[in-house]
């Protein structure tokens, strides 16, 4: 009966949970679309996917990368995800684009910062998940998951650390970064922008995870069971085997009845995700090792004749998997340019500049994934 009791109370918690969540969620959009205006939007695509459509909202129009890094005003970043995500892999996507878009001060001083932000949602991103990363000259650098606020006043460095990987040196794609700076309009970005939203019950379970649990009410103590009285002994017992009907009850059975179907699905959720354990000392090892990978590469790549006789210009992107000793253990286009020769090109770069530095010690991993643009573009 008491777990019956506390699986209602949970239940009904969750319930207002929905209905806060929902209601948080539509007053925060709401409010966040009034204060700035869409600067631009783009799709980025991988392994021939749309993984999330990518917007920056900023007090002003501006297509200047230096300035938007520079101005003090309002500034917002909007990830609506297309395509489930696993942590690690989340994890890996925006800290290599780190990597390769922040000089090693920049990133050594907000580093922890920057790995909270990744790791604040406990849940891997899902499609219809809607992530904000915002920056407010006076209250600094927050994130707010599916309309639930998990982290504020964080350095303001820590957003442009974040921006430099959309319209940094190194963007995901050239039309990624000429999108977001309003040169190029991809006008199926904007309609995904107006119809991506989040479950109700993803909504619920990013409000879960600054709730505190509800308070129950005592379980009371079981009354004493007084000492049997001892029975008269008896000249001879028959021993009498019971029926099925009468067999006792198996007590444990009954309990596990009770409170079946009674956890959340926040709770159940949350039990399934897998657990990352990436500290500074890691990320600042990747922060130094990716670049030593993505010199090594650009400098073996070379533009095909033909190719640029004929004007051909494009981004490739090569996702290459290093062992620990170096050695290229894997190349995988993941998308390709309009142009075959490009992207021979770019796989012919990759191999060529293999092997590679072996991996520092503080990466934990048996082998380094990195998914690289590679971009020929005609001065």
């Amino acid at each position: 009966m008491n777990s019956q009791y506390q699986g209602q109370r949970k239940a009904d918690t969750k319930k207002c949970y929905l209905s806060t969540a929902l209601i948080g969620f539509l007053l925060l959009c709401s409010t966040a679309s009034a204060e700035l205006s869409l600067n631009g939007s783009a799709i980025y695509k991988d392994l021939g996917k749309q993984q999330f459509v990518a917007a920056l909202y900023l007090d002003s129009q501006n297509n200047n990368a230096n300035s938007i890094q520079l101005q003090q005003s309002p500034k917002r970043m909007e990830v609506k995800i297309l395509n489930n995500y696993s942590k690690r892999r989340w994890l890996n996507l925006w800290m290599q684009s780190i990597s390769i878009n922040n000089d090693r001060d920049s990133f050594s001083g907000s580093a922890q910062e920057v790995i909270d932000m990744m790791q604040a949602p406990k849940s891997a991103p899902q499609k219809g998940d809607v992530i904000h990363y915002l920056f407010d000259p006076q209250q600094g650098t927050s994130i707010i998951f599916n309309g639930t606020e998990l982290i504020s006043n964080y350095p303001n460095e820590v957003f442009n650390i974040l921006l430099r990987t959309w319209i940094g040196p190194i963007p995901p794609t050239t039309s990624f970064k000429e999108q977001l700076l309003g040169n190029i309009v991809d006008a199926k970005a904007q309609a995904l922008l107006n119809t991506v939203e989040p479950q109700p019950k993803r909504v619920a379970l990013a409000a879960s995870w600054i709730i505190p649990e509800p308070i129950l009410a005592p379980i009371p103590e079981p009354a004493p069971v007084p000492e049997p009285t001892p029975a008269p002994v008896l000249a001879e017992v028959q021993e009498i085997t019971p029926t099925p009907e009468q067999q006792p009850t198996d007590v444990a059975n009954i309990a596990d009845e009770g409170i079946e179907g009674v956890e959340s699905e926040a709770s159940a959720e949350q039990q399934n995700e897998e657990t990352i354990d990436f500290n500074v000392a890691e990320a600042l090892a990747q922060r130094d090792y990716t670049p030593l990978v993505v010199a090594q590469i650009y400098k073996s790549i070379s533009y095909p004749n033909r190719a640029a006789d004929k004007n051909q210009q494009g981004t490739v992107r090569i996702a290459v998997v290093i062992g620990r000793s170096g050695e290229l253990l894997e190349t995988v286009t993941t998308q390709e340019s309009k142009y075959r020769l490009l992207n021979q090109a770019a796989l012919k770069a990759v191999k060529k500049a293999a092997p590679f530095p072996e991996l520092p010690v503080e990466i934990k991993a048996d082998s380094f994934e990195l998914n690289l643009p590679i971009t020929f573009r005609l001065q």
